[in-house]
């Protein structure tokens, strides 16, 4: 399978979470959250995305560890350079400037 061709498993994959859960992963990129859906898959030894699509529909409790695992926890603070670039020119200059010996 070319990287231009899409999976039918996976993309049922995601219809049925989209549908049966309401998350929507068109956003994402396919490499990456087919590599996410794969960690999740390894411990339960599935091998391959209609195995998992069942064992989500037979494990509803499922869905948490798989959630946490695509939806990595990063707040936007830290994606902002703008946030950044202020601490380092502004905030930080500032601490250390009035930082006497002792501190």
């Amino acid at each position: 399978m070319t990287s231009s061709e899409k999976d039918p498993e996976f993309e049922n994959l995601l219809t049925y979470l989209r549908q049966n859960r309401g998350f929507d992963f068109t956003g994402y990129k396919r490499s990456t959250l087919m590599r996410r859906v794969r960690k999740r898959m390894q411990p339960l030894n599935l091998d391959n995305f209609g195995d998992y699509l069942d064992y989500l529909e037979v494990y509803p409790e499922e869905f948490n560890y798989l959630f946490n695992t695509i939806l990595i926890n990063v707040t936007a603070f830290f994606r902002d350079a703008s946030a950044w670039q202020h601490l380092a020119e502004q905030v930080l200059p500032n601490l250390i400037q009035r930082k006497t010996n002792s501190d």
